[in-house]
């Protein structure tokens, strides 16, 4: 057995070897160099996911025109300008209506909130139908989006073809006897040419 006071020796030389990197040869033993690894190889990078846009128009700024007809108009801000100078903020507004149109492929009134501009130009058109289908998908919102895929997929069933190209047919799983989204509401029930009405 040591005495006390040589222990107490003995850990004050260790200690400051201990302190250094390069405090001795213990410190070299302690802490020895190490070899440099080679980098590792590069992570493979993710591809980015790329947002699916749907068919159909989507705008966030005057969300109701994507539930009817609007033809593009949209809610106007500007100044109302007294005789003094004095500015005042105003609004200019779509002349919007709630109408009933006739749908000559669905045989019946589906309401629909549209300006007196494209009640005008469904008059030129010949009917509802007609306007929708030579309507741009991207100029329509959801509702009235899939209202004229329902109209071509009636018509379709209607002259006795089956209406392939209509991308209810994949949401739907079918085209005939199975009901049609109409956007939020879904309101509209396609029949099929042997258990629905002929007319």
């Amino acid at each position: 057995m040591y005495p006390t006071l040589h222990l107490l020796k003995q850990q004050r030389m260790i200690k400051p070897i201990r302190r250094g990197l390069l405090g001795g040869i213990k410190a070299k033993f302690m802490y020895p160099i190490r070899e440099q690894q080679p980098p590792p190889p590069p992570k493979e990078k993710k591809p980015k996911k790329v947002k699916e846009e749907p068919p159909f128009m989507v705008q966030h700024t005057y969300k109701q025109a994507m539930k009817g007809l609007y033809n593009k108009a949209h809610i106007q801000f500007g100044n109302k300008v007294s005789e003094s100078g004095n500015k005042s903020r105003r609004t200019w507004k779509p002349n919007v209506h709630y109408v009933k149109l006739y749908s000559e492929a669905l045989d019946k009134r589906i309401e629909i909130k549209c300006t007196a501009e494209v009640l005008k130009l469904i008059d030129r058109k010949g009917g509802l139908d007609k306007y929708l289908i030579a309507m741009r998908d991207k100029d329509l919102g959801e509702k009235m989006y899939y209202l004229k895929y329902t109209i071509k997929a009636r018509k379709d069933i209607l002259e006795g073809r089956d209406p392939t190209d209509n991308p209810i047919k994949s949401i739907t799983g079918g085209t005939n006897n199975k009901r049609l989204q109409e956007g939020s509401n879904r309101n509209l029930l396609l029949e099929s040419e042997n258990g629905g009405k002929e007319n």
